[in-house]
């Protein structure tokens, strides 16, 4: 009987903590509110924090509060890989509304030093942004978003006109609406009618790949500047429109935490970012210090994340004159959960993120004048900075790609980033840049401090720990041939026309009408989805494993190792439906595609020698699910998916024990480690590289395969803790930081005449790192074809004794396997979709695999 009791008194206690919470629980008490706008209740079907809100219904709910308020227009401004749109629900007062685009324009002349000295800011509205929930499976931001939308609906009285009045209040209600719809579903589904709070549940531990991620994986939270998704090329256009003065990001952290809000870290603030915008951050903190304290909600600030990297959606306004606001809740993962500072509820979560929503715009309010000036200030001192710093331009280009280049002034166009054509062709040093594939970048334009922070190389810093990557040089990732220019009387002879939009430059054919054979190189971006149509349409392709030059009486053409072969005859195909498919991929790709009068070369092989060999459509199977990096894997499935058009089968790891992997001629292991895979599936991995497969282990897949006896690659010992030292105990993570590798870019060294270094035509190319995993060195010296120079670092940071260690190591490690091979590559080819330079690496890895026994013998 006493045990009953017990029980029904523990269940009323867990009810009563999860008890539906009414909007009172989160709204102002001191005001009214206009009873004909919709409660978020009346239109989703259920209270806020009763339910995680599905995506469906928040844009419902927008749509709604646009419908039934004056004071709010709804603006679509992208959608997802999904197809799920991207939403700004815009408030100001319907007087301001009448003329926004003339508010949005002066606003914009903020920004230029020529016309800002007219402006009078007096009655000026500041812009706010209030982003939410980049991360879908920290949705507290996205469900307080229904509260910040009703409240600047339906709040009546003198504080909400005036605020109103003077200000544009840009809500996003969810930046990332494909994760968030994935882990509201899984939430959702674990809800009972008795709440677990047990940390143990499974609705706490989500199924892989997690909601945190978009459609292919990726990080929005790390995309601002690289612009590789939709969602981040949408937002950044707007903010790039809109140059909001505060900009609000909403996240979660730890369960066992409390509430973060900015400033972070003082030490590691980027040097680009004016003290001002720090003092700024400060002066907001003390707003939300203050609501926090009213509702008793523990809180801590300057600690734990930082501004350094521009990528992130609070720091990214503060390389565009706006102030970034990062703000953490302790995650409830569900509806409530047990954590060291009492029982979490998933209500109090949105509480706090809504109140913060509030003190950021009371902030804005008393702080109006100061961020509009700021605004001017920081562009004024751009140009005075550029004005004095020793690079007045850069001049980037490549005459071996065109589709890389073209990729590479969309992202400066999607920054507003001014570029020029080049006037004449220019040299600097050893570089020689050509009229019609080279740029201009002037330094002396609003956004100097964004292009300084995207071509610059930085190998000094303030602080050694890093909440993100070090550095991010655009040039670099895209292994993009660059210099600076010191002198404007150089620049002013160089500087052409402003490139007004950026237009893909389609290939051609040439040759003659009736050929032998088509041909094209593998330097073009674009070649891998030009090769994957044409081997799926069933021809017979083949690789050059050795230089010719061809000339007939159209002709006369070098062809380099890679260059691709796909005879006339003998096909499936007729040879009027291979010359179609041949303009189809030319045109698409930007591709020069040669048709070729004979099979006798003018120097080196002849068509038909045994040097060229043939290509086999490849058949990928990559793993996926525990074990393995999500991370990785979408970057994999991205590339293959969306710019090669190459499909790619994803097993989970739980079923490959059981796969037939006869149907495959290519397995991907991304980073990670498969320990699910038991004895059987390893044999069976074992036996199919034995049979002729090729077998890609990705970063840290490497060193699993090596404890699993399917490599014989070795691996360096970490640098150790130095035994002599005394060490304080408060700086101990900082201590173990300093050998950590967070992300730097470092240059290798590559053997121009081996099958995974097709396509490039420079054998020092930069590469990406992140961890502090070095491979050692095999003995055979063929099977080394990529590897670390002795001096390697480039940009970003890594200690000494960790430079030591990668000098001269590894980059790529070749193996033979029976008919087989196993390719390890040791590091980020992928690299959040910006690595442009280094696709290729994995590309030949995959279309090119099989040709490394065939070719010789490595």
């Amino acid at each position: 009987m006493n045990r009953t009791v017990v029980l029904s008194v523990m269940v009323l206690l867990n009810l009563n903590l999860f008890a539906q919470k009414t909007l009172n629980y989160y709204l102002p008490s001191d005001i009214s509110y206009d009873p004909s706008v919709p409660t978020p209740e009346s239109v989703i079907g259920h209270q806020v924090g009763e339910w995680l809100v599905t995506h469906d219904k928040l844009v419902q709910y927008m749509k709604a509060i646009a419908e039934s308020s004056n004071r709010a227009v709804l603006q679509e401004y992208g959608h997802t890989y999904e197809n799920r749109p991207l939403l700004h629900l815009i408030f100001t007062s319907p007087e301001n509304h009448k003329k926004i685009n003339q508010i949005k324009a002066e606003h914009q002349r903020l920004s230029d030093p020529a016309t800002s000295g007219d402006l009078d800011t007096d009655d000026m509205p500041v812009i706010v942004l209030l982003g939410y929930s980049v991360h879908g499976n920290e949705s507290s931001g996205a469900n307080s978003s229904l509260l910040s939308a009703y409240y600047l609906a339906a709040a009546q009285g003198d504080k909400i006109n005036n605020m109103l009045e003077n200000s544009v209040i840009i809500i996003d209600p969810c930046l990332n609406p494909d994760g968030l719809t994935r882990f509201t579903t899984w939430a959702n589904m674990h809800k009972g009618q008795i709440i677990s709070n047990d940390p143990n549940n499974r609705a706490f531990n989500e199924v892989w790949p997690g909601g945190r991620t978009n459609h292919y994986w990726f990080d929005l939270n790390r995309d601002y500047v690289l612009l590789t998704n939709p969602e981040s090329r949408g937002k950044v256009r707007e903010l790039q429109d809109w140059k909001p003065n505060i900009v609000t990001d909403h996240h979660e952290m730890g369960s066992n935490s409390t509430f973060f809000f900015q400033p972070g870290v003082p030490s590691r603030n980027n040097p680009l970012t004016p003290d001002k915008n720090y003092d700024l951050t400060k002066k907001i903190a003390s707003y939300h210090a203050k609501a926090l304290d009213k509702i008793g909600s523990l809180y801590f600030s300057e600690e734990v994340f930082d501004d350094y990297y521009f990528g992130k959606g609070s720091s990214y306004p503060d390389i565009n004159a706006g102030v970034g606001i990062l703000f953490e809740q302790a995650s409830v993962r569900g509806f409530e959960r047990e954590s060291s500072n009492g029982i979490l509820t998933f209500p109090f979560a949105i509480k706090n993120q809504f109140t913060v929503t509030l003190s950021t715009l009371e902030a804005a309010q008393d702080l109006r004048s100061e961020l509009l000036k700021y605004q001017i200030e920081f562009y004024n001192s751009a140009f005075k900075d550029a004005d004095t710093y020793y690079v007045k331009a850069y001049v980037f280009g490549n005459i071996y790609d065109h589709g890389r280049t073209y990729e590479f002034l969309k992202i400066l166009n999607g920054h507003q980033i001014e570029v020029y054509h080049l006037k004449d062709s220019y040299s600097s040093g050893h570089k020689r840049f050509e009229k019609n594939s080279s740029y201009v970048i002037p330094l002396n334009q609003k956004n100097y401090r964004l292009i300084k922070a995207l071509f610059e190389k930085v190998t000094y810093f303030r602080d050694t720990t890093f909440y993100d990557v070090s550095t991010w040089n655009l040039p670099l990732s895209f292994n993009m041939p660059y210099t600076e220019v010191a002198s404007l009387k150089t620049l002013s002879g160089i500087k052409g026309v402003l490139i007004e939009q950026v237009e893909f430059i389609p290939g051609k054919i040439s040759g003659t009408k009736d050929p032998y054979a088509w041909s094209f190189r593998w330097d073009e971006y674009y070649a891998p989805r030009a090769l994957s149509e044409i081997l799926s349409a069933g021809l017979t392709v083949k690789v050059a494993t050795r230089k010719f030059i061809y000339t007939d009486d159209q002709l006369s053409e070098s062809f380099g190792y890679g260059t691709i072969l796909i005879p006339v005859r003998n096909q499936d195909l007729s040879a009027g439906k291979i010359k179609t498919l041949m303009k189809k991929v030319s045109l698409r790709d930007g591709i020069e595609v040669y048709a070729l009068q004979t099979g006798w070369t003018t120097e080196g092989i002849d068509l038909g020698s045994g040097s060229f060999s043939i290509i086999k459509k490849p058949e990928i199977l990559m793993l996926v699910g525990n074990g393995s990096s999500s991370r990785d894997a979408g970057e994999i499935w991205h590339l293959f998916d969306t710019r090669y058009s190459t499909p790619i089968t994803m097993i989970d790891v739980n079923r490959f024990n059981r796969a037939d992997l006869k149907r495959y001629n290519t397995i991907i292991l991304p980073g990670g480690s498969l320990n699910v895979i038991g004895e059987s599936g390893i044999k069976s991995l074992s036996d199919w590289i034995q049979k002729g497969g090729t077998l890609i282990a990705y970063k840290d897949a490497s060193r699993w395969i090596s404890s699993r006896g399917l490599s014989k690659v070795k691996f360096k010992k970490p640098v150790p803790a130095d035994s002599l030292n005394i060490y304080r105990y408060v700086d101990k993570r900082k201590i173990s930081d300093i050998q950590r590798i967070s992300g730097a870019i470092f240059e290798i060294d590559m053997d121009l005449t081996h099958p995974l270094a097709y396509g490039y035509h420079q054998s020092i190319i930069p590469v990406f790192k992140t961890g502090s995993t070095v491979a050692e060195l095999p003995k055979n010296p063929f099977s080394t074809p990529l590897r670390f120079t002795e001096n390697p670092l480039v940009s970003g940071y890594v200690s000494e004794e960790n430079k030591q260690r990668i000098a001269g190591s590894p980059f790529v490690i070749v193996e033979e396997s029976g008919r087989g091979r196993i390719i390890s590559i040791h590091d980020n080819t992928n690299f959040r979709g910006v690595w442009y330079g280094t696709n290729k690496i994995f590309a030949n890895a995959v279309f090119f695999g099989h040709v490394l026994s065939s070719s010789s013998r490595y």
